[in-house]
């Protein structure tokens, strides 16, 4: 089981971020505060797209309109068209990271959300099937520029108190918009001719028109500022939003002398190239949780929910349009109601055990799934008692999803440190692509080849999900994003610190030397984290 002990962590001068003046009154009796949590709205709906996209293609299956303009696409065409945003979402990630350098946090929104605005339009002219797969990869390659650079801004812009809960709402957003998709195809569905598709297909562009105009009257980040040198346009956005206008305000002075503090320290140990994330043990470490957590949250049978249950519906015995599309709009309410409730406790459950409990819960729901669909179809779906808990098993796996997908975004932007946290979302956006076009070609397949038997495979991949977190995901509740960056980079804000490995229990120890006092950095003080094994 992994622990951190966070005791020894000191933020600047002995001083950390629960230590610091806190609020009195809801935050929305502060009118900057509650001014800059309305202009996050616009990072926050990021994750709409998403969530509208794999719904409206569930309900799109189910159109007969649909089905005759695109040739009745099945196995790999059909993963072809699901997977057309992921090809998108790849070429895009050549270029995000470097964007968010150059460009800020706020200009990537702008050309993201541009250019996926013009692959909704070709996607709702569309008139067969490549010209619907090509709309489809312009949308995932806007869609990536976009959702890369708003959870990134959203973390370093968001007050720190509330960043969890902003990044958890932002996550639960992708299941607003299988709520809007599913309900709007359901509604479009009995409509004469192709608008009964391209109704759909063309409110696909509404958030994405939302945050084309709310990134112009967002505030840079801070964090992207100071690494400019600007710092006085830094201190003016701290000030004006998580201060109220208090320059003495004791949080400002903390968050401006520990933001300037870490991003100075990655710059003299250099850390720009891609191939810092394999020059250190510390660096080695982050790299396995970012790229692990970006193939659990895909690779855990969401995909067959988000993407085929039109397909699961038929192995279950229900092939009425009707009734599908029914039942597809109530497990993206479950979802979106779940997501939210979760978001608001991430910081008192914290992160590990929203992980464990959440990949444990979709285990459970998905060997329910996987038993009584199997014995459903010996039986030819005679048994409705059994039917009815198949479906009740899909609504829980849409419960239990909602714990990890939540949080992931926030987790990987606290466990990157500033130079690399661009790069980071990069390579969980390329983990996320890859596992999703993995999926997407296997399980309309699989499900063709084996049926049932497909959902067993899922299940031997929960359970060694639940391996990974288990012994390797640390806890991250109640850190500032620099104070967890002390975990893992001790030496960078007076801290040295070694991660032991001993009878499969990693603990962290830390240690704090004081920060008031100035001296040379030797190089294995900069590179303190180790990796020992004991017998």
């Amino acid at each position: 089981m992994f622990h951190v002990d966070k005791s020894d962590v000191r933020g600047v001068d002995g001083v950390v971020l629960k230590d610091t003046d806190k609020r009195d009154r809801f935050w929305w009796h502060y009118p900057n505060l509650r001014l800059l949590n309305f202009l996050l709205i616009g990072c926050i709906i990021c994750d709409i797209t998403n969530g509208y996209d794999g719904s409206m293609l569930n309900g799109l299956q189910s159109l007969e309109s649909w089905q005759d303009y695109m040739g009745h696409p099945k196995g790999t065409r059909l993963g072809t068209i699901t997977n057309g945003t992921r090809y998108g979402q790849l070429g895009a990630l050549l270029f995000a990271a470097t964007l968010m350098q150059r460009l800020g946090r706020r200009w990537p929104i702008v050309i993201g959300s541009s250019i996926l605005l013009v692959g909704v339009v070709l996607q709702t002219a569309a008139v067969n099937y490549p010209m619907f797969v090509v709309a489809r990869v312009l949308i995932g390659f806007g869609n990536t520029i976009q959702g890369t650079a708003c959870p990134v801004l959203a973390s370093e812009l968001a007050h720190p108190a509330q960043r969890t809960t902003i990044i958890g709402v932002q996550n639960t957003t992708g299941s607003l918009g299988q709520i809007m998709a599913a309900w709007i195809t359901y509604g479009t569905a009995f409509m004469a001719g192709s608008w009964s598709w391209r109704l759909p297909s063309l409110l696909q562009a509404m958030s994405s028109i939302v945050q084309l105009v709310m990134a112009f009257a967002m505030p840079e980040s801070p964090r992207w500022l100071v690494h400019q040198n600007r710092h006085q346009e830094a201190y003016r956005i701290l000030t004006k939003y998580h201060a109220e206008g208090d320059e003495t305000s004791q949080l400002l002075r903390y968050e401006m002398a520990e933001i300037e503090a870490a991003i100075e320290a990655e710059k003299a140990q250099a850390l720009t190239s891609w191939k810092e994330w394999i020059r250190t043990s510390a660096n080695r470490y982050r790299l396995f949780i970012i790229v692990t957590s970006g193939f659990i949250i895909q690779w855990c049978g969401n995909a067959l929910i988000s993407y085929y249950i039109h397909l699961v519906f038929n192995s279950i015995g229900i092939t009425n349009s009707k009734t599908q599309l029914e039942l597809n709009g109530g497990i993206t309410i479950n979802g979106w109601v779940w997501g939210n409730l979760f978001s608001l406790f991430v910081d008192r459950i914290g992160r590990r055990r929203m992980w464990m409990v959440g990949l444990g819960g979709m285990f459970v729901a998905f060997l329910l799934l996987t038993i009584c669909t199997g014995v459903n179809t010996g039986i030819h779906y005679s048994n409705h008692n059994l039917g009815r808990t198949t479906l009740f098993a899909t609504f829980m796996f849409g419960m239990f999803y909602k714990m990890p997908g939540c949080m992931l975004n926030s987790y990987v932007a606290e466990v990157a440190p500033y130079e690399l946290r661009a790069k980071a979302f990069v390579l969980s956006s390329l983990c996320d692509a890859a596992a999703n076009i993995f999926s997407g070609y296997t399980n309309p397949v699989g499900l063709g080849a084996i049926g049932w038997k497909y959902y067993i495979v899922w299940c031997c991949v929960l359970i060694s999900n639940f391996v990974i977190v288990y012994f390797w995901y640390p806890e991250t509740k109640n850190l500032s994003l620099e104070e967890v960056a002390q975990l893992f980079e001790g030496s960078a804000s007076g801290l040295t610190g070694k991660i032991e490995q001993e009878g499969g229990v990693a603990t962290a120890v830390e240690g704090h030397t004081d920060g008031a006092k100035q001296r040379d950095i030797t190089e294995e003080e900069a590179n303190p984290v180790t990796i020992t094994e004991k017998a």
